[in-house]
């Protein structure tokens, strides 16, 4: 067996589904500014009594088009109103629940169509800033709840997550208390598909409501549970405040603990300013930037360097995964052998990177038979992870890049091995 040690690159860089958020702006400035995700308020103010206008309709999917020719993806909320202190009636209403069920139906084409871009989608609808609190139709009971995220689930494929604001809606909607388990883990069922944001991430000791301790339950078994869902699930949302009640926890050393107990993905760059700020002077972060979501990269491999054409190939590829979280939508995994003369040979690997979990060494072992009319010859060795889906499969900016210096291959979205192989 032949070894190669790898170089780490330190460098921050886009990778698809994860990272700071802009929730301003194009798909394309967001792309510009070196971020992959975007947050989007679709706004439903004037449709409380009636039904979407097409022209609405259509603007989403422009939208939508729009972050899939700039290269990003899209996390959207649908909400009735932008809540202003104080609350006024008949101005900061949401809709009936007929109402949001008619409006659901109406977009669900615009949704299924555009999936591909998006990354996960926050549940909206219901309450203030669609936050699922202080609504004035009664969506915080949980049977309308339940109703709302069950039409969400059917819409979008079961490739994609929605995230609830309080993770106590999702334990009563599915009258469960414990975190989703690995073998419940990318199941497809609604469960295993329900994720979490928090909009208020370290404002105060109880993040301004998000965890909501009773005598049963306290603020350390709801973040504890957390933890352990979110291994699996998508986990995002943005700071709201830097008064004094968030002093204590806005910090650099307890920001980067609880992104990485609770498994952070995506984070808008936009809000609070004033946190973002704080993280910059306390020089914490361009590490918050590189490390939300996943960051893999090489360690090591070992792989026998001389093949018989349709015999196998046997070889190791250890990584890391310097993130907070892992993916938390499908993703193949390939193994890509190209000859000198340009010809490619793509080899399906069976691991799955959502289970590539922070904490401890990712071990591939490669065992993979070679097509029997391979032409003899030398070939480099690649590793890719493209997008799934159809209209992104083929394209390097909704490819994973791995954190090594020198392998990444821009125009194929593919990560140099740095193998020689022979086949015979």
């Amino acid at each position: 067996m032949r070894s190669v040690v790898y170089a780490a690159d330190d460098t921050d860089f886009p990778n698809p589904e994860r990272g700071f958020s802009r929730s301003k702006g194009s798909g394309a400035q967001a792309r510009a500014a070196g971020l992959s995700l975007i947050h989007v308020y679709f706004r439903l103010d004037a449709f409380r009594g009636s039904a979407l206008p097409q022209t609405f309709i259509d603007d989403i999917s422009r939208r939508l088009a729009e972050a899939r020719a700039s290269g990003v993806k899209v996390v959207p909320r649908f909400t009735y109103n932008f809540q202003k202190e104080p609350f006024h009636a008949g101005v900061d209403n949401d809709a009936p629940l007929p109402r949001v069920l008619e409006h659901l139906n109406q977009l669900a084409p615009a949704l299924r169509d555009n999936a591909d871009v998006i990354a996960f989608m926050e549940a909206g609808f219901v309450g203030a800033w669609g936050e699922w609190h202080d609504s004035t139709s009664g969506l915080t009971d949980v049977a309308a709840e339940r109703t709302i995220l069950r039409r969400l689930l059917d819409i979008l494929p079961k490739s994609r997550s929605i995230v609830l604001r309080y993770e106590g809606d999702k334990r009563a909607v599915f009258g469960r208390d414990t975190p989703l388990m690995a073998s419940e883990a990318f199941s497809g069922s609604s469960v295993s598909r329900v994720g979490h944001h928090n909009d208020c991430f370290l404002a105060s000791d109880t993040d301004w409501g998000s965890y909501r301790p009773t005598p049963q339950r306290s603020i350390a078994a709801a973040k504890a549970y957390l933890s352990a869902e979110n291994r699996f699930v998508p986990q995002g949302g943005e700071t709201c405040n830097d008064a004094a009640d968030a002093k204590p926890y806005i910090g650099c050393t307890n920001a980067l603990k609880e992104l990485s107990t609770q498994h952070w993905s995506q984070l808008n760059a936009d809000y609070h300013p004033a946190v973002l700020a704080l993280w910059k002077r306390q020089g914490c972060y361009s590490e918050i930037s590189r490390r939300l979501g996943y960051r893999f990269r090489l360690l090591r491999s070992a792989y026998a360097p001389t093949v018989v054409g349709g015999g196998t190939l046997r070889a190791k590829i250890i990584l890391g995964n310097d993130g907070f979280a892992a993916p938390y939508n499908p993703r193949p995994l390939e193994l890509v052998l190209r000859g000198s003369a340009g010809e490619a040979v793509r080899l399906h690997l069976p691991q799955d990177p959502r289970r590539w979990l922070p904490g401890a060494p990712i071990t591939l072992d490669v065992v993979v038979r070679l097509p029997s009319g391979m032409p003899s010859g030398t070939y480099g060795a690649y590793l890719a992870l493209p997008d799934p889906e159809p209209r992104l499969r083929g394209r390097a900016d909704y490819a994973i890049r791995l954190a090594n210096q020198g392998s990444w291959n821009p125009a194929t979205g593919e990560n140099d091995l740095g193998w020689r192989l022979r086949v015979d």
